[in-house]
């Protein structure tokens, strides 16, 4: 009786370790399932201007700068792949040790994407359906000042893996916007692209929202900083659109 009774409060202590590493495993696995979409929509989106450009021949011709932009773009959400992988495989030690690259990828890509962004409006070249030129750099400025506060509040937080993962996930579905807008041009929605990526974007939070709610009875506040910051970022695009002083900073820029 008294070896039963020893036994049975071993039990009792490893249930909850057991359904600790179960929820582990289902975050995670949700983690890189919204990372694989988010990927997959910014492959398809991008395949004629960047990826296919060799097979389509889609104006307007890359330069030196764009291939640039993509191929690093490109190094950073396949890292953000591997890492998410890495979370998986229950191997954290070295998904903080790409961390590393990873910040390093993000600092090139928000300078390349800011030179991009800013030479495509000076050249006059956006996508059909498109607003001007001029007004249209406002998409890609905001989404990558909304993207760049996401990533920097997610590394202040990497020792939180709690803050750190949403507040990751959320950029990474602000990205999807321009990839998702691009998608809905040979569909035949050119006029609407940009509120389809915004709605994308929104729901992929939503998503992650409704996730959080039904498996852990509460959405996380990084979420909640992250749903403020997209509002923010969306609505300061539809901002710029009709802003006189947008024009006017966007003529100084470029």
């Amino acid at each position: 009786m008294t070896a039963i009774a020893d036994k049975a409060p071993k039990r009792l202590e490893q249930a909850p370790a057991s359904t600790e590493k179960e929820a582990w495993d289902a975050d995670a696995r949700f983690y890189l399932g919204m990372v694989l979409v988010s990927a997959v929509i910014v492959f398809v989106g991008f395949a004629p201007s960047f990826y296919l450009k060799p097979v389509i021949h889609a104006p307007p011709p890359l330069t030196q700068l764009t291939i640039a932009h993509g191929i690093v773009f490109t190094a950073w959400v396949l890292l953000f792949i591997m890492q998410a992988s890495l979370i998986v495989r229950r191997r954290p030690a070295l998904h903080r040790q790409l961390g590393i690259l990873g910040a390093i990828l993000f600092g090139a890509m928000v300078s390349l994407g800011l030179s991009t962004a800013i030479t495509a409006a000076r050249l006059g070249h956006a996508p059909p359906g498109a607003p001007p030129p001029l007004a249209f750099m406002a998409l890609s400025l905001f989404l990558i000042v909304g993207t760049l506060a996401l990533i920097s509040m997610g590394l202040w937080n990497r020792r939180r893996s709690d803050w750190h993962k949403r507040l990751m996930l959320a950029a990474l579905f602000v990205m999807t916007g321009p990839a998702t807008g691009r998608i809905a041009i040979p569909l035949g929605f050119a006029s609407q692209e940009i509120t389809i990526g915004f709605a994308v974007t929104e729901l992929l939070l939503a998503v992650a929202l409704w996730y959080d709610y039904r498996v852990h009875m509460r959405v996380h506040p990084a979420y909640w900083v992250a749903a403020a910051v997209v509002i923010v970022a969306h609505s300061g695009v539809m901002w710029a659109f009709g802003s006189t002083a947008w024009m006017a900073f966007a003529k100084a820029i470029t």
